[in-house]
């Protein structure tokens, strides 16, 4: 024989809930069904009653037909949203609203703050493509100026002489 939670519950006279705890609490051995649910055999039964019995609990009966059987509220959905939600409402909003004020506050500093690095970046990539383009031009006047040397000595240079030499060759 097994039986589920509500199932032994009633029996022993206790709540599901109950039942729940001292499974957990006293490792009683029972098993899970394949919606986790807790079957009870004889043998867990048994020891569910002796604890029952040691924990002398002098819970009501629980039965679901009692529950099912409570009367229901009076206060309908509006009374009860006038009466509690209606008064917070407005204090809610307003904090709401001053929280959403903060964000935005908070988004603009910070995208300032993106700017402000960002700018900075660029001028300090700014001020090196300038240091780079005085080097290139230093570079370029140096070059220049040894081009120009190399042609000027190019042009100072004596003519060689070959005409005697070319003639002394042909004698020896």
């Amino acid at each position: 024989m097994e039986l589920k939670t509500s199932s032994v519950a009633e029996r022993l006279g206790v709540s599901p809930k109950t039942i729940q705890r001292w499974a957990k609490k006293y490792n009683v051995p029972c098993r899970k069904n394949e919606f986790g649910h807790y079957v009870f055999d004889a043998e867990a039964i048994a020891l569910l009653e002796q604890i029952k019995f040691e924990q002398s609990a002098t819970v009501e009966p629980y039965t679901r037909r009692e529950q099912k059987e409570k009367p229901q509220d009076t206060f309908s959905a509006d009374a009860l949203f006038q009466t509690y939600v209606e008064p917070q409402l407005e204090q809610f909003t307003s904090r709401l609203q001053q929280i959403e004020h903060k964000l935005d506050q908070k988004a603009d500093e910070v995208v300032s703050v993106q700017l402000l690095q960002h700018r900075q970046e660029l001028e300090e990539l700014a001020s090196y493509l300038r240091a780079l383009e005085q080097r290139i031009d230093h570079l370029e006047e140096k070059m220049n100026k040894s081009q120009q040397a190399s042609t000027e000595e190019k042009g100072k240079q004596k003519p060689k002489r070959r005409g005697l030499r070319h003639i002394m060759g042909l004698f020896v």
